[in-house]
């Protein structure tokens, strides 16, 4: 009998160590063998909500929701696949690169330098800018039934400009191909099927991303409503594919940025978001930076208006100053090293104290003036 009692416990703790591998195989996870038992308790609890709960990781905000002076409300339901599922590259690779051409340039009898970019009939020196044009930033696959073909077009404009502040802030040798699936459905009806034949609540949404299957739907109520909430959707996709994993306020705060962008030739404008903003000033109190920072929990409950209009406004400042672009720059480089895994908070405010320790003053500073657009 002693014999019978030693084997049930040899085969008990052998099915623990054979979930555990299942589990490191399923999810990801790092099994702890120092606590075998929580830990098996933990995987079921975890694989049960998985179960439960769609893979939505981005859910849009209400774009139609009752507005009180510029601010938007939002239910926002949303589900961190990334907690409990392998880490997968969603990008397609590297972006391929060509030069842009060469600059002539020469001096007058006057002293005067002259730039060109057409040679000259005479000697000319050329000069080497160094800059290099993207060729394919991303497969965009978009349906847009009862849409105009120049929406596909007015988008990837849009996506271009992205992709150019991206290349801006990080060098564009870190930039990835991403692939997009953008679906835009005409009717609120045919929206929320979509959203839910998916797993997904459409409660208070006009546009939902699934990791997934890394695809968005949008529901159409006019042009320029679907057009900042597929750009919203689109940021989500990218940040995924060329960043990895982020912190929400870093996600949702440039998936706002990007709302309100508009292109002029070559110039990518980015306007400040009106949701947030009456006359270009502030319309609502937001967090400062250490609350921000701190506050991913708070993204799983019901009202987080404050929480999206903090994060697009920390995004704004950051990207205000050559200073908070560097900061920017820091951040999304540490996220792309481990595209995993979340910057913790922790880590997050020593890179703040540490190159940017005067940012709660400048910051406070910055939100009482009037904020310009950012051309790129």
């Amino acid at each position: 009998m002693f014999k019978t009692k030693l084997r049930v416990v040899f085969m008990f703790f052998v099915f623990v160590i054979a979930c555990g591998l299942v589990a490191n195989h399923l999810t990801g996870r790092v099994f702890n063998f120092y606590d075998p038992i929580g830990e098996v308790k933990r995987i079921y609890k975890s694989l049960s909500t998985q179960n439960l709960e769609p893979s939505v990781t981005k859910t849009a905000i209400n774009k139609s929701a009752i507005k009180v002076q510029g601010n938007k409300t939002s239910t926002d339901f949303h589900f961190p696949q990334a907690d409990i599922t392998r880490c997968v590259d969603t990008s397609l690779g590297e972006v391929k690169y060509e030069r842009n051409g060469d600059i002539y340039t020469w001096t007058d009898s006057q002293g005067v330098v002259h730039f060109t970019d057409e040679k000259p009939n005479f000697a000319v020196a050329t000069y080497d800018s160094g800059f290099k044009a993207p060729l394919d930033y991303f497969d965009l696959t978009l349906n847009t039934p009862k849409l105009p073909s120049s929406f596909n077009q007015a988008l990837r404009i849009k996506l271009n400009t992205v992709f150019k502040v991206y290349g801006q802030i990080i060098g564009v040798h870190a930039l990835k191909k991403v692939k997009l699936n953008l679906t835009v459905l005409p009717t609120r009806g045919s929206y929320e099927v979509a959203i839910k034949q998916r797993g997904g609540d459409p409660t208070n949404t006009v546009g939902m991303y699934f990791h997934a299957s890394n695809s968005a739907f949008i529901e159409y109520r006019n042009t320029q409503n679907a057009m900042s909430t597929a750009v919203h959707e689109a940021v989500h996709a990218i940040n995924k594919a060329v960043l990895g994993y982020t912190p929400r306020w870093l996600n949702e705060g440039f998936a706002e940025y990007f709302e309100i962008t508009k292109n002029h030739m070559q110039t990518g404008i980015v306007e400040p978001n009106n949701s947030w903003t009456i006359n270009n000033k502030l319309a609502k109190g937001v967090f400062n930076i250490s609350r921000l920072i701190g506050s991913e929990e708070s993204w799983k409950q019901n009202n987080t208006s404050k929480l999206y209009a903090s994060s697009w406004a920390t995004i704004y400042f950051l990207m205000d100053s050559s200073q908070g672009r560097i900061l920017l720059k820091n951040i999304m480089l540490a996220e792309q090293e481990s595209p995993c895994n979340k910057l913790q908070p922790k880590q997050l405010k020593n890179m703040l104290h540490s190159q940017f320790p005067n940012f709660s003053k400048v910051y406070a500073q910055w939100l009482k003036t009037p904020f310009k657009a950012h051309n790129f």
